[in-house]
């Protein structure tokens, strides 16, 4: 089982941690750490932007396209 040799209070915050962990990725929030571990494996000479930079890109790609819903 897991967690085993953990105390209670250990096992109630790493549960917690896998929890929040698990609603930043699902809300997008954890998108720039993807995005910068993808970067460092592919050992690429692209420059890694910063998190303002990749948050505004996000942006412009989610928004320049035509809306079909209206």
């Amino acid at each position: 089982m897991k967690g085993r040799g953990k105390n209670l209070p250990e096992q109630i915050c790493s549960g917690a941690a896998r929890v929040w962990l698990g609603i930043r990725e699902w809300c997008g929030d954890a998108a720039y750490e993807r995005y910068a571990k993808s970067q460092e494996r592919r050992a690429c000479a692209a420059v890694l932007l910063t998190r303002k930079q990749f948050y505004l890109e996000q942006l412009q790609k989610r928004y320049s396209r035509v809306s079909r819903c209206c």
